[in-house]
Parts: structure tokens; sequence; C-alpha cells
């Protein structure tokens, strides 16, 4: 199945498609076009005939002009939606009624959970004391959707072959139905929740003297947000539960000193984050970074990942979060890169990574560090992570929206796991990797499609990248957009450093981080193209 946009040309329909790698056209005969129009996104069923693509339309989205149908279109070009299967919403609808087993009641222990405003599938909570040695006896409550999902039946098939949740503007793609996902599952406040905890005793630098993992029965207390906690932490505020929150927060920052000494790699969080209206369409757009609440919850499930992960070599058996130790060939083409713009004695190595990255504390020396890195994975062998510079790490703590985490708990605490672990820990790689480029895929669509009444507007920007053909520039609004060639003065050649664009006969360039003032020529929201104008350096 392939996403496209049906156009006109001359006497005949056409579909060319979007979000894939196919780019050659698809002919649509007039009686299968199930009555969409020029202008519509529509989902194909496609064949090849006589070395060109011949299509039949099996959905019709609506007009391409509307978000909500190119998010429709996106989900569709990776093969997920949010609907499921009538089978499964069955299964789904039968398991929500499932009784706790026996458990380890733990619903008078103060409990809340920690999340975005806009959040309903609530993965995990957090429980915590200091005790008499200066050390603190910390909970980490996550959903038990293993207690609702059973090992091989088309609830488990369906969020296997989803592997996650797809997140796009204002929408999502679930890994588990609804009401799994924001029902039963979720860790809802003041309602009975089954779950697994990760009980640890921690010293006062945050090393984990003892941890024990055991199914639970949990009830929140209080659903907390980041903006609220962060309100609270910056005395601006009051919560509900301020000393959990406050021994939570004092016990992160001790365990991010702990991860800056052993060398973690620390970016400050970047992505874009955005206000819809009440029907789900984009009204503006912002960064989000990060912050002490999102630290706070961060550091703690890291805490809990690195605990089970321990567990999981004890047992032999599992799946592991894998990020290999970048080779000395990236590291001495980033110290290449960083020497030309601007860190001539930097001298990356995998151990001192971290250090430049703090040192530079700039968005496009980040970005080359993170192009010079291997892509995480799954696998069976617990090899390490070299981002997080920890030998044992996994993914625990969001069984609701990914299902290398049902994999682990059933791992964990006994359950079916599929025979060729290899295999699915492939797959669901495979699928998070897809997953994150239609993520990407929605977030440059949307940035420019906020830009769409603003060409001839000028915009500060930065260069992130340089190519043979251009200058792509990041522009204040998140957008990304293309000074072309032909826009510079006289011949412009791509260094071999491949950071820098530069024209000999006058003696300029322009590398990775300059700072410049563009103006928006044309924007392309559909095609993901921003064309600029360089009309000054900053």
């Amino acid at each position: 199945m392939i996403p496209g946009v049906l156009v006109r040309r001359g006497k005949y329909s056409v579909a060319d498609p979007l979000f894939v790698d196919e780019r050659r056209p698809v002919l649509v005969a007039r009686k299968l076009r199930r009555g969409a129009e020029a202008g519509d996104l529509v989902l194909l069923n496609v064949r090849e005939a006589n070395r060109s693509l011949r299509g039949e339309v099996v959905r019709v989205f609506g007009p391409s002009s509307d978000p909500r149908n190119v998010y429709d279109a996106l989900f569709a070009s990776i093969g997920t939606s949010r609907d499921f299967p009538k089978k499964v919403e069955e299964e789904a609808k039968n398991a929500a009624g499932k009784p706790f087993e026996e458990r380890e009641d733990l619903r008078r222990l103060p409990t809340v959970t920690i999340d975005g405003e806009d959040a309903k599938d609530f993965d995990d909570a957090i429980s915590i004391e200091k005790t008499d040695s200066d050390g603190y006896t910390l909970h980490v409550h996550i959903a038990d959707v293993t207690h609702y999902v059973e090992p091989g039946g088309p609830l488990d098939k369906q969020a296997a072959y989803r592997g996650n949740s797809v997140y796009l503007p204002g929408t999502v793609a679930p890994m588990l139905p609804e009401r799994l996902s924001n029902g039963v599952c979720s860790l809802r406040p003041n309602e009975d929740r089954a779950s697994v905890t990760v009980e640890m005793e921690v010293g006062e630098s945050g090393e984990v003297k003892s941890a024990r993992a055991f199914r639970s029965l949990i009830s929140s207390d209080a659903r907390l947000t980041y903006e609220a906690v962060d309100a609270f932490l910056e005395g601006r505020g009051e919560i509900e539960r301020p000393e959990l929150v406050r021994t939570a927060f004092e016990l992160s920052r001790r365990l991010k000193v702990a991860a800056a000494k052993r060398g973690k790699l620390e970016f400050g969080g970047r992505e874009p984050e955005y206000d819809m209206d009440s029907e789900g369409v984009p009204l503006s757009s912002s960064v989000r970074r990060s912050t002490l609440a999102r630290e706070l919850i961060e550091e703690l499930m890291v805490l809990a990942n690195e605990s089970v992960a321990k567990m999981l070599a004890e047992k032999g058996v599992g799946v592991f979060r894998v990020h290999e130790t970048p080779d000395s060939e990236a590291m001495d083409l980033l110290e290449e890169r960083l020497a030309v713009v601007g860190m001539p004695d930097a001298e990356p190595t995998p151990e001192n990574l971290g250090t430049i990255a703090h040192m530079a504390k700039s968005d496009a020396v980040s970005y080359l560090i993170l192009r010079s890195l291997p892509r995480a994975f799954y696998s069976p062998a617990g090899t390490g992570h070299f981002g997080l510079a920890l030998e044992n790490y996994t993914h625990f703590t969001s069984p609701i929206r990914r299902y290398a985490d049902v994999l682990v708990h059933r791992a964990l605490l006994g359950g079916g796991m599929p025979e060729d672990v290899s295999a699915v820990a492939d797959e669901i790689s495979e699928r998070e990797y897809r997953s994150m480029i239609c993520e990407r895929t929605a977030d440059d669509y949307t940035l420019m499609w906020l830009m769409r009444d603003r060409v001839g507007e000028d915009f500060e920007g930065t260069v992130v990248s340089t190519a043979s053909f251009g200058l792509f520039i990041e522009m204040e609004t998140g957008a990304t957009g293309l000074v072309h060639v032909s826009k510079l003065p006289g011949w412009w050649e791509l260094e071999g450093n491949g950071v820098v664009l530069s024209n000999s006969a006058i003696g300029a360039s322009y590398r990775v981080g300059d700072r410049v003032m563009v103006e928006l020529m044309s924007v392309s929201p559909l095609l993901r193209r921003a064309e600029l104008r360089i009309v000054k350096r900053i």
C-alpha cells in the first residue's frame, strides 16, 4: 500500500507517492478512484504493468490541505493507524475485565505519576523515601501490560507488529487499543492498578545497593504534570505530595552528577511541540527543551532500566537496549569537522564526547556529534549502552507504548518469550526506526505548514548541514529550509570535511553553526521543502 496525492495530468488521473521510497507516479483509472478528486490524499493498492505503476484507491483520506489527513497518510506509510482489527479490539475488551491475581499490595505507599499535560497513557509512577543512612528507598512502578496481553494472541501479535506507538502532532497510533493504553493499563490516580514494581535501595551517591522486581497492586495518589512540578521546584507553585517530589528531585540530581562523571552524553533535549485547536489542527509551534521535572523522571527511569538489565543478565535471557561505541574512523571525521566549526583542540574520543558536548553548548556541535554515533537497537545480548555510559541497559519502563518492554517484563517475571528472540529484536528495532522517520517527517511537514502564509518574511537561522547543492538552514521557527547554490554569488564547492561550502574566488564560506538571516522564498509543506535566500550574516 502506498499513500499519495491525486493530481490531473491531461486526461489522466495520477497519484504522486508520498512518504515512501517509491517516486514513480501511479496511474489511476477513473473507475478505480473511489470518488477521490484532484488534490485528495489517497491510499493505493499498486501493481506494476508494462514498466509503469497502476493503482486502485482503497482509501480516501481527504484534501491534502488538511494536516489531519496528512497525519493519517503518514500513519499509513508505515502500515499503522489509530484503529485496530476487530479481533484485537474484542480481546482487549475481554482482557480489560481480568481480575488481579495475588500481588504485593502497595496501595498505601505514597505514589505519584509525573507526565506531560496532554498525556493519557501513564506508564510509570514513583514512590520514594529517605533512609536513616542518607540513602533512599525508591519504588518505580510500571504498568503491568503482560497481565492483560497474553503471548501469541491477536492482541500480542498486533502489538509485536506495530512495535511501538507513533506520536504525530495532536494524534497517536497506539501500540495497544485505547481501552488498555488509556484505560486499565494507565496508572490513573485513585484507581487500583496492576503494576510491576522495581524496589531499589539506593546509596547517597546514587549507587543501587539492592534491587528486586515483583508484581504489585498500586493506587496513585496524584497525577502531576511536568509543568506543575517545574513550577513547584522553582518556588512558583504548590503540588500534591510535595515531600515525595522533593526527595525524588534530590536523588535525581545526585544521579545526574554520577551520570556526568561516568561519561553520559548530554545534549539538553530539544524537540518541537504544538498548540492544537479542538479539531486537531496545529495552531502554532514552540521548542521544548529538557526541564528539571523531565530530568527527574528520566534519571529515575534510567536507574530502573539499568537495575532490570542487571537482573536479566543474571538470568541469561531478555531483550537489551544496545548502543555501540563509535569507531575510530567516525571519531577522526568528527575531529576534522569540529576543528572547522571552531573547536580545533577538541580531539574527540568515545570517552570525552560528553565533555565536548557540554563545553560547546551548541546545537550545531551536538548535531555533528549525534551524526558520528551509531544507531541504538534491541538485542538478546546486552553489550552495553555507549550514550548512557552503562554496561547494562534495557527498556522496561514503557510497556504501553513499546513492545520491547513487554518482552522484558515477560523475561523478568516469566511468560511466553518468542522462539527466536534475535529475529523479534531486529524487527522491533527496524519498526522503531521507521516510526522515528515518520515522526520527524510529521514535524517537518507541520513546521512548514505553519509557515505557509509567511512567504517573504525574514527569519534568523543556523546552518545545520551543507551539501554540494546548498545550505540547510534551521530557522527560528524550527523548520529547516534550503539555500540553493544558485541563490549564492559565483561558484561554490563543498569542502572535503563535509561541513563547509566555500567560494575560493571571493574568499567566502559558510559552515555548520554559522548564523544567518534568511528570507522565505517559497514553501511546499507536503514535499517538506522550503526555499530560502540569505539576507545577511548575523
